[in-house]
């Protein structure tokens, strides 16, 4: 078996079917689907049924416990060399498993590629990369540092060397509910040696609804930001090694700027966050001297730029030590 592509699905009784018709209308001989049901209560399980007896199509149920958890379970599985995540509400665009099956014989131990976002209002937005091959981590670090666009974040537009995830047991961390696509991406990078970038357009990542993440009020939302700041500063600073002192503290500063933006662009939608988060993200941006004009500008997203915002992320040392 050469690649398990693993559909955690929740509640998707609209669009699942056409989810899994875009993975089976094109799956090879050496592929398997693994679908694992989370509990749905809409329906979504009995769609599943049919799909029981379709060759090379696997249909778990369990209880509610979340995307990881439904992932960790797609994984332990998977019989496949390689393996990929779809979200039930997404689709692989069409001829794709077809464009991408000559890659595997190149040994990476992971393969990322580009995404089509499509919005509610027929907008679409394609990210995508160029074909290129990293023979060590480190140089794929490098270009990261240096460029910050390499579609990192979502496990859903990758391929994964299983062989890796076994021995290191790199798993989703059950209960988050923002980031731990991130975070299964770092650890896995971190056992990393080899990474290929492919021009081949992978995946539809569909806008269902104009409710997201950002329409949840999460307390404490920057502290998880600033968390998720530090991992990647911990995965990145780690694996360079072609990279001088300069452009790191460029690195820190511009996630770090960036982590700053996404908390109070959530300002508008959730004012209740205002008094939970700002004060932490003054203290960062202007240090001891915070006071009331500060605020104002940042309630205005005047945002100075620091030039040494990494000495000041949630845990200096650990982020300082790797500069």
């Amino acid at each position: 078996m050469r690649l398990s592509i693993i559909v955690p699905a929740y509640n998707c009784r609209a669009y699942i079917d056409e989810c899994l018709t875009s993975i089976t209308d094109q799956m090879w001989d050496d592929s398997e689907l693994i679908v694992v049901d989370d509990g749905s209560d809409d329906g979504t399980d009995r769609i599943l049924e049919k799909y029981r007896d379709v060759p090379c199509v696997k249909v778990m149920f369990r209880s509610h416990e979340g995307a990881s958890g439904a992932r960790n379970a797609g994984i332990d599985a998977a019989s496949g060399d390689y393996i990929t995540f779809v979200d039930c509400d997404d689709r692989l665009k069409p001829g794709f498993l077809r464009c991408a099956e000559d890659l595997l014989p190149s040994s990476s131990d992971m393969i990322i590629f580009g995404i089509e976002r499509h919005f509610l209002d027929g907008r679409s937005e394609i990210s995508a990369l160029e074909d290129h091959f990293y023979p060590d981590i480190s140089y794929f670090a490098d270009e990261y540092i240096r460029k910050r666009a390499m579609l990192i974040y979502s496990v859903g537009n990758k391929f994964y060397d299983k062989k890796l995830i076994d021995m290191y047991h790199i798993r989703f961390l059950a209960g988050l509910e923002f980031g731990e696509d991130r975070l299964f991406n770092y650890s896995f990078l971190l056992k990393a040696q080899t990474v290929f970038t492919s021009e081949i357009i992978m995946y539809d990542y569909m806008q269902r609804s104009l409710c997201s993440m950002s329409s949840k009020h999460f307390p404490g939302f920057f502290s998880l930001l600033c968390d998720l700041h530090e991992e990647k500063m911990k995965c990145f600073l780690t694996l360079s090694g072609g990279t001088d002192r300069g452009e790191r503290e460029d690195f820190v500063n511009y996630d770090m700027k960036r982590t700053v933006i996404a908390a109070i662009e959530r300002f508008c939608e959730h004012p209740e966050e205002i008094d939970e988060n700002l004060p932490s993200i003054g203290r960062i941006i202007f240090g001891d001297d915070y006071n009331e004009e500060d605020r104002r500008r940042l309630m205005n997203a005047d945002i100075p730029d620091q030039s040494e915002w990494f000495l000041k992320p949630c845990d200096n040392a650990a982020i300082s030590g790797l500069l």
